[in-house]
């Protein structure tokens, strides 16, 4: 019987982490720049961007202003903390540092993870059902498939805020949950809420950021697999 497999996309399909990762570098650099002696060491600046974007999920969600706004929040903080006087347009040049995570023609350069476009080819010829989920700012997750041509392979696309078991579930509706395998890097927002809609989960573990690292660990569950690549889903498909 055909199957459905409910994709990721973040660090699933196409690598994401590191589109941020280089804004960082670029604002850490800015900062030992603008700052000078007045600067606190890398690690300690890291740290407080870090945990400032992670609690700015609480009022800003995964909409694409809130990383920008961490790098603002951070400078504005450490000027504070060391007495400086306010510099407007020191926070705008920290905004946009932050705003390089976001680049089309970088999502176009890089395009898919390796073995994904032989994994989704692969699939398709079984006559499978092929579905992305992916969570995020609708602009951002938007730019970033249209820039790989993801809609060849995909049947459904949902970019949603959040994703939580409800969420999954509402995806899946009437499908036989036994024939539905959600694939994704992220234990949190992932494993959890597939496990919990009660469809099978493929896990293909990836470093991400702070907020996707909380979490309990990888559970144990008959209905869960993990492969090392996205190629394992074709090289163990008569497991599935």
């Amino acid at each position: 019987m055909n199957k459905t497999f409910i994709f990721d996309y973040d660090d699933t399909l196409a690598w994401n982490q590191h589109d941020y990762c280089y804004a960082q570098v670029e604002f850490l650099k800015w900062i030992l720049d603008r700052l000078g002696h007045n600067s606190p060491d890398i690690q300690t600046v890291l740290n407080m961007e870090v945990e400032i974007d992670k609690q700015g999920v609480t009022k800003h969600g995964f909409q694409m202003e809130r990383f920008p706004l961490s790098f603002q929040e951070t400078y504005r903080t450490i000027r504070s903390q060391k007495c400086l006087k306010e510099d407007p347009e020191g926070e705008k040049t920290s905004y946009e540092l932050g705003m390089l995570a976001f680049n089309e023609e970088g999502y176009k350069r890089r395009g898919l993870a390796e073995g994904t476009e032989e994994t989704l080819d692969f699939l398709k010829v079984q006559k499978d059902e092929l579905i992305i989920l992916t969570k995020g700012d609708e602009r951002v997750q938007l730019m970033k498939l249209e820039a790989n041509y993801l809609t060849g392979w995909f049947k459904e696309i949902h970019i949603v805020a959040k994703k939580n078991a409800q969420v999954v579930a509402d995806v899946v509706g009437n499908r036989n949950k036994d024939l539905v395998w959600h694939v994704g890097n992220s234990i949190r927002s992932d494993v959890e809420p597939a496990l919990e809609a009660g469809i099978k989960m493929i896990y293909i573990p990836c470093e991400t950021w702070a907020y996707e690292r909380q979490h309990n660990g990888l559970p144990v569950n008959p209905r869960l697999l993990s492969f090392p690549t996205i190629l394992g889903i074709k090289e163990n498909y008569h497991l599935l």
